[in-house]
């Protein structure tokens, strides 16, 4: 869908802000990860963020993928 119109993206698809203070960037050795906290020890990714291309093709960086957190001491 094309709009041509002057308002702005954010009074058409607003955003909760809800959304964005349960997420936190991570870093991993593929760049970083904004994940997103299911619980005390799992996080679900939302996105990657990396420079590398093939970063992007690895699996394990998949949006969705749920991953455990790592015990901090």
């Amino acid at each position: 869908m094309i709009l041509y119109t002057m308002v702005p993206p954010e009074f058409i698809f607003p955003e909760e802000e809800q959304s964005y203070t349960s997420q936190q960037v991570i870093p991993c050795e593929a760049g970083q990860l904004i994940v997103e906290r299911l619980n005390a020890s799992e996080y679900r990714i939302v996105r990657l963020l990396s420079g590398d291309p093939m970063h992007y093709l690895n699996e394990k960086y998949t949006p969705g993928t749920v991953i455990q957190a790592k015990p901090q001491f």
